[in-house]
């Protein structure tokens, strides 16, 4: 999607505009990384459809309906590749497919467009178009995956109320505490969900909990404690909505780290 301006003169040189939402990956816009490399249009941005698994009740109206996910994003990426050379051209894709494979700290590539800088898509580079080489302007096709569909707003953090604008609810990225006094127990609490830790606890050193994608990790002073962890306590559903506060008991809130998301 490009923007346009009246031009007073056109005998001179133009810089060509930037697109408006012109992809950026691993924090830097495509274009400034390979030069000759100008964005077009991209597919896939909109609606975020669901996967709906139904049975057929003999006797009954319609379906009963079994399971509900969302699905997975695809987005598809349009651009120009231009050169002055065969070999110049060969250079310049090679840079390109070693950019889509280069993941960024997070083990994903992340993946913004100028238009919504704050919110980044964490996928995978997974399918490019073939194409017949009659010039050293080529137009062509790439595909990148998103796993969940989602994209993330960049973190926040607070000792207080949490801030949703888009999202209904989230896991937060970790959570961080503190013993208030030696104790052994310290629960962390949203409402009426609890997360309960028994075991040997001393003020001077932090509890982590870090709500990672593949899974939870629960440390004191980089201990593992998930064995001290009490039952019933819903690591993986303990979730935050808008205005919620996490509050501690036998702690203090030392930190909560969330981020807001959109379909």
């Amino acid at each position: 999607m490009y923007n346009y301006a009246n031009l007073k003169k056109l005998d001179q040189a133009v810089t060509a505009l930037e697109p408006s939402d012109n992809l950026i990956i691993n924090g830097q816009p495509l274009n400034n990384l390979i030069k000759g490399y100008r964005h077009l249009t991209v597919t896939g941005r909109g609606l975020l459809g669901q996967n709906v698994t139904t049975t057929k009740v003999p006797g009954r109206r319609g379906v009963w309906v079994d399971d509900l996910s969302d699905e997975e994003r695809t987005l598809e990426i349009k651009y120009q590749l231009l050169a002055e050379t065969s070999a110049q051209l060969r250079y310049r894709f090679a840079k390109l497919n070693k950019i889509l494979r280069t993941h960024a700290q997070s083990g994903f590539l992340e993946i913004s467009f100028m238009d919504e800088p704050e919110y980044i898509y964490y996928g995978y580079f997974n399918g490019a178009d073939s194409f017949e080489e009659t010039s050293l302007s080529i137009i062509s096709k790439f595909s990148l995956l998103i796993p969940d569909g989602y994209k993330k707003k960049r973190p926040q953090n607070s000792t207080g109320p949490i801030s949703l604008v888009d999202a209904l609810e989230v896991l937060p990225e970790s959570i961080t505490v503190t013993p208030s006094k030696t104790t052994d127990r310290v629960q962390i609490v949203n409402g009426s969900k609890i997360i309960s830790f028994s075991g040997s606890y001393a003020p001077g050193k932090d509890i982590v909990i870090s709500f990672d994608p593949d899974e939870v990790r629960a440390t004191y002073g980089g201990r593992n404690i998930l064995s001290e962890l009490d039952r019933f306590s819903p690591l993986e559903l303990f979730k935050v909505r808008d205005g919620d506060t996490i509050t501690a008991v036998n702690a203090v809130v030392k930190k909560v780290v969330w981020r807001d998301e959109r379909a």
